[in-house]
């Protein structure tokens, strides 16, 4: 049952895209209802596209096994629900435990003639065979409604989705019954149905063992048939332009079967006057006097809009399963992974590097192995290297004193002593008390020692899994060796899985003259697995920054700087600057002053008075702060037209107990530059519905806009909540705020306010509030209140509903910073156009979701409106799921 649900759960997503994409303006409700045993519903019903994928996605499984299900009811209560002309989906792996209850069956039965929807069971398991009576009723109640049924295993249902893409192209309100007959023999057999009228299409369906089947058209001639789906449960085929008449059809069968014939006609959610109207991913095509548009293959919509479709998004939309999937527009590539190539579209097959000379790498003394997708190389016995450089190993005849290694070093043998040649690992997330993480140590491969305060040894007994800052943690499975100089092999394992040691790796110790150990390591034989090291072994005697080192010093350990700053160059001197939203701060590293001989005791501003100080915690960062308003420490400002830079410099002299002296003085200029016009988003409406965006120009500085929604005039309470939902006679108060930035010099101007029906800022669908900086003069709701004249921006309109299947509104807006000390910065609204700069890019700040409720205004802007009730309602129905 879990399987079932996650893949149907896929499925619908599946499902829910390509309904949007057939209907950009939307369908006319969702209904989702459950049947179980014995509880039948609740019914959902929405006219949300994302209201309705929470009621699917949020369906849990519990118990199970039972089987059947009461079926029958749960679509009664479907078809009472849902309006006319709806598609219905049953979702099941269960036949039908109400099959003989004789009012329900009717009562189905009468609503399905009642409201002309067509019903479709999607069955992925049953409780008997396909003669039962308990799924016979399945095929008697797809029959009626001219539906289908899909009995498949989950791999299938991928193929399922083909045959129901083309049915949801078209609403099911366009189409005529013409022909349905089901049939319990096999053999040759002749049926015929008449065309009364002009349909532009066909649409032949047909159900269980087929062998041939002809289409006949009234003149005798047979009809061009193009197949769409043919699978083992059926097949699906379409006849375009037929002419009126008599049909005839001769169908061999080897079974059981059934066909029916649908014919349809121009929907007028796709028929235009002028071919001209169709998106240039759509073709037009004129039968019996309308003209239809229609998107290309690869694309999908209503012919007036077309988008993209993602094949690689679902499984069942490509056939790369050999390889991976790559979209195109209009299309898709498939693509072989690393070391495979392809010898068909869709098939790839290993490379043998090792039989290729333009591929093969490995050194003339290794030997090449080849493996699926990579290949490896190996010295020969008696080299060394890395089989892609192989040398003689000399250290293979090379007897080095104990406790010592034979390594080689530009092809020279020499015999090195661990305990001094080894790398440093300071890693406090190395401690088998920190959490997981995704770290792994595949590249450790030598002599290292661990210090510091996650421990400086590994741990000995086997360590809980998603520890030490990874997934699978890696511990020793032995004791460390007691001898001084001694070095011993033993194994590191790793825990996964409830197994202590599912992978293992050979580690060489020693234990060095001071109580510490080494270990040789030689990676890990997968990731994400990590050395962890116990944290109730520790020396580290003191906690130094990267340019310290602990030193003992008249019997004390302390910090001490290196002296690994090469030569020292006062040109070299790069110190660290960070440019907020108020004030700039510039910092210097102690050790590379004390290098430079210059004194961190010394360091001030412009303003003498403004000096520098140690940071908190990093007593080796000496920092100088000034704030970017009113000229504090010295500080000045330079404006060009879309940025402004404010400037000081920090002042060094030389230490006064240097031996040596080559500049008396050392002068670092540095600068901050922060954009002027800006234009932000805020995601979603929080606690409180308000957010924040910061904008940076090459990484230099940024000022800080906040945009809220408030509940009333004032402009003091913001709405609260992950939504707000509000009727459509309500006032929206939104306030635009230079939150942090020199405000002192700076106002803000709203340039363009207007609201989308989605998160996307530029959704085509937009309705303007704001348009150069002045008011849509449409829209009497509208008022400015504040603009151009303080750090502020303020307005208000009345809330709206974008007509479709849209129940969210967004509003965003593009400000701009103005300088009131150089420009007149209120803009000018009696005109058709504000008077005023031309402020160029902007950057965008939004707040939203607003969720309407209430009646849509007859004022609110749609385009779908004429066309949005000839779409179908979808409804999905689901069994063995309690919420």
């Amino acid at each position: 049952m879990y399987d079932d649900l996650q893949q149907l759960k896929t499925i619908n997503e599946w499902l829910l895209d390509r309904v949007s994409a057939r209907f950009p303006c939307g369908v006319r409700q969702y209904t989702m209802v459950e049947f179980n045993d014995p509880i039948i519903g609740p019914s959902y019903n929405t006219t949300s596209r994302k209201e309705f994928g929470d009621f699917f996605n949020n369906l849990i499984v519990r118990g199970g096994g039972d089987c059947p299900e009461y079926a029958i009811e749960g679509l009664q209560l479907a078809l009472e629900t849902s309006p006319p002309h709806s598609f219905i989906l049953v979702l099941t792996d269960a036949s039908a435990k109400d099959y003989n209850k004789i009012s329900t069956v009717n009562r189905v039965y009468s609503l399905i003639d009642m409201k002309q929807s067509q019903v479709y069971f999607l069955v992925t398991g049953l409780c008997s065979g396909l003669s039962d009576p308990q799924f016979l009723i399945y095929r008697d109640i797809a029959a009626s409604s001219f539906g289908h049924v899909f009995q498949v295993s989950l791999s299938d249902l991928g193929k399922v989705f083909y045959y129901l893409d083309f049915i949801l192209s078209r609403p099911v309100n366009s189409s005529t019954h013409l022909f349905s007959g089901d049939f319990n023999s096999s053999g040759n057999h002749l049926e015929s149905f008449e065309v009364a009228e002009q349909y532009n299409t066909l649409i032949v369906t047909t159900d269980g063992i087929i062998l041939h089947i002809r289409v006949v058209g009234p003149n005798g001639t047979e009809a061009e048939v193009q197949k769409t789906v043919s699978e083992s449960w059926g097949s699906m085929s379409v006849v375009k332009n037929p002419p009126e008449g008599r049909w005839t059809l001769e169908i061999d069968a080897g079974g059981p079967h059934s066909v029916r014939i649908e014919g349809f006609t121009a929907p007028n959610t796709s028929s235009t006057s002028h071919c001209s109207e169709c998106h240039p991913n759509a073709t037009c095509e004129e039968h019996i006097g309308i003209q239809e548009c229609s998107c290309k293959d690869g694309f999908i919509g209503d012919g007036f809009t077309c988008s993209d479709i993602d094949e690689c998004a679902y499984s069942w939309s490509n056939n790369c399963s050999a390889g991976y999937c790559v979209n195109t527009i209009g299309s898709y590539d498939c693509r072989c992974p690393t070391g495979y190539t392809m010898v068909s579209r869709h098939l790839c097959i290993d490379i043998d590097e090792c039989s290729r000379p333009d591929l093969n790498r490995c050194h003339p003394q290794a030997i090449c192995t080849n493996y699926n997708g990579y290949y490896t190389c190996t010295c020969f016995s008696g080299y060394y290297g890395d089989g892609y450089h192989c040398e003689i190993d000399e250290c293979g005849f090379e007897s080095c004193a104990f406790g010592k290694e034979c390594i080689k070093n530009l092809g020279s043998p020499f015999c090195s002593d661990p305990c001094v040649n080894h790398t440093v690992l300071n890693e406090f997330w190395r401690s088998i008390s920190y959490g997981t993480g995704s770290n792994c140590d595949n590249i450790k491969k030598g002599w290292y020692r661990f210090t510091g305060s996650g421990g400086t040894r590994l741990p000995e007994s086997c360590v809980p899994t998603q520890r030490c800052n990874t997934l699978s943690p890696m511990w020793l499975n032995g004791t460390h060796p007691v001898d001084a100089d001694e070095i011993v092999n033993r194994t590191a394992c790793a825990h996964w899985n409830g197994n202590c040691c599912l992978w293992s790796s050979t580690v060489q110790i020693k234990s060095c003259p001071g109580g510490y150990y080494v270990y040789k390591l030689n990676g890990t034989p997968a990731c994400y697995l990590s050395y962890c090291t116990d944290p109730n072994y520790t020396n580290s005697s003191c906690s130094c920054t990267a340019d310290e080192e602990c030193k003992l010093v008249n019997g004390t350990s302390g910090c001490y700087c290196k002296n690994d700053y090469g030569s020292y160059e006062v040109e070299n001197l790069r110190p660290a600057l960070e440019c907020d939203t108020d004030k700039m701060k510039v910092s210097f590293h102690a050790c590379e002053l004390e290098n430079l001989a210059l004194d961190p005791k010394s360091i001030h501003l412009r303003n003498s008075a403004c000096v520098g100080f140690e940071e908190r915690n990093y007593t080796n960062l000496v920092s100088l702060v000034t704030s970017i308003q009113g000229g504090q420490c010295g500080t000045e400002s330079f404006k060009n037209k879309t940025h402004v830079t404010y400037t000081n410099t920090a002042h060094l002299s030389q230490k006064p107990d240097a031996i040596i002296i080559r500049n008396k003085e050392v002068d670092v200029s540095f600068s901050c530059t922060y954009p002027l016009d800006m234009e932000l988003s805020l995601e979603t409406a929080l606690r409180p519905v308000m957010n924040s965006v910061n904008i940076s120009v090459g990484g230099t500085g940024q000022f800080r806009v906040r945009m809220a929604l408030y509940k009333d005039q004032a402009y003091i309470s913001p709405y609260e909540g992950s939504e707000v939902v509000l009727s459509t006679k309500s006032v929206l108060y939104v306030g635009v705020l230079l939150h942090e930035g020199d405000t002192s010099q700076f106002v803000i101007i709203l340039k363009n306010c207007y609201a989308t029906p989605t998160r996307n800022a530029t959704d085509p669908v937009k309705y303007s509030i704001i348009k150069d900086s002045c008011p849509n003069k449409q829209d009497a709701s509208i008022k400015v209140t504040e603009n151009g004249a303080s750090a502020k921006g303020r307005f208000s309109v009345q809330l709206f509903k974008f007509v479709g299947d849209y129940d969210l509104v967004y509003l965003h807006c593009e400000v701009h910073l103005c300088d009131r000390k150089a420009a007149i910065c209120a803009p000018t609204c009696s005109g058709k156009r504000s008077r005023g700069t031309d402020f160029g890019d902007s950057y965008l700040i939004a707040v939203g979701p607003i969720v309407h409720e209430g009646d849509l205004p007859s004022s609110s802007l749609g385009i779908c409106a004429p066309w949005t009730l000839l779409t179908p309602a979808i409804i999905a129905m689901a069994h063995w799921i309690i919420l």
